[in-house]
């Protein structure tokens, strides 16, 4: 008897803990590309730079599907600038990207400004993930983002269900602070450790809570707007830029090989045929690699394409980039919650 009783109590723990992590947001914000070096090093380094700025777009919705695999989380969004409200909220930056191997600085910061994870993953891809026919193919780096979605799920794990509540207030009312500071200052406070807390929580029937939850799901149908066309990229930009990223790991391959044999060899004299003939080399290979770079980038345009979301019976047009769009639409939402009297 008392086994089973062990046992059940078991099972309602890992109910209680998946329905816990199930609730919580995550906004996952498009990478940093991690082209804050001298850019006359970009060649040697091998950074493309408008490949970097796609991988910048493309590498969080991949982190985004592996995230979701597990299905005990609430929305999981990926956005084009950060916004500090999240429940919780994923940045990377991009470290090392050619092909051969990935590696990315990434955090996760709740809204109560606790960090719950800020490691650097790398993966070096498998001969299997760039052959077709195999049957072990799988998505170039799919271990990383697991690792990271593991590592994630672990962490929401430890908290029980009175501190995911916590940080869904604390969610909430610093979206209402940062909307109408008048009316909401007071409720969330910064302590000496520059951790966000709950000073007090407004009526459960407030009508400001009401007016200013209603704000945040507006301001959400952009963001799965905008999501959506991230998810597109992804779907129709993934086969190209797999096969770019199969070519430039096929390129760093042969160009280290190519570089080890010459460092055995004797430098050929300056002016000589083989020095000119080594540096030809490099030229064509450096603007081959620009050439593919260039086409590739080419698909990512539609970036700045408008997007066009009904608001108040009536369709609102926003132009520039989404990150432009994004705060745009904030800008927007803000104005009709003030022209409503909220402020």
């Amino acid at each position: 008897m008392m086994v089973r009783l062990l046992v059940i109590c078991s099972l309602l723990l890992a109910m209680n803990s998946q329905a816990d992590t199930r609730l919580v947001d995550v906004n996952i914000v498009v990478f940093d590309p991690g082209l804050d070096v001298d850019p006359s090093q970009y060649r040697k380094l091998g950074i493309f730079p408008e490949i970097r700025e796609l991988e910048a777009r493309y590498l969080p919705f991949a982190l985004r599907e592996s995230i979701m695999q597990s299905d005990e989380w609430g929305p999981v969004r990926v956005l084009p600038a950060a916004d500090p409200e999240s429940e919780l909220l994923v940045t990377g930056k991009i470290l090392h990207s050619d092909g051969v191997s990935l590696e990315l600085q990434i955090r996760a910061v709740d809204a109560s400004g606790r960090e719950w994870l800020n490691k650097t993953y790398s993966e070096r891809a498998a001969d299997a993930d760039y052959q077709p026919n195999s049957i072990q193919k799988e998505r170039p780096f799919a271990e990383l983002y697991q690792r990271f979605a593991g590592d994630l799920l672990s962490a929401a794990r430890l908290l029980g269900q009175s501190e995911i509540r916590r940080i869904q207030d604390l969610a909430l009312l610093r979206y209402a602070q940062s909307l109408a500071p008048g009316a909401f200052n007071g409720y969330v406070v910064l302590d000496e450790f520059g951790r966000f807390n709950l000073a007090r929580l407004p009526a459960y029937d407030d009508p400001m809570l009401a007016r200013i939850e209603l704000v945040r799901e507006r301001e959400y149908v952009f963001v799965d707007t905008v999501d959506g066309q991230y998810a597109t990229l992804f779907q129709e930009l993934g086969p190209t830029y797999d096969l770019w990223r199969e070519f430039n790991r096929e390129q760093a391959l042969y160009q280290r090989l190519y570089e080890d044999r010459l460092a055995k060899r004797e430098k050929p004299k300056k002016g000589s045929y083989q020095a000119m003939k080594r540096a030809y080399l490099n030229f064509k290979w450096a603007k081959v690699q620009e050439q593919e770079s260039a086409r590739l980038a080419e698909g990512f345009r539609n970036e700045t394409q408008p997007t066009f979301l009904e608001l108040e019976g009536r369709v609102v047009e926003l132009n520039g980039s989404l990150e432009d769009q994004y705060r745009e639409w904030r800008d927007i939402l803000r104005s009709i919650y003030e022209l409503e009297g909220g402020a």
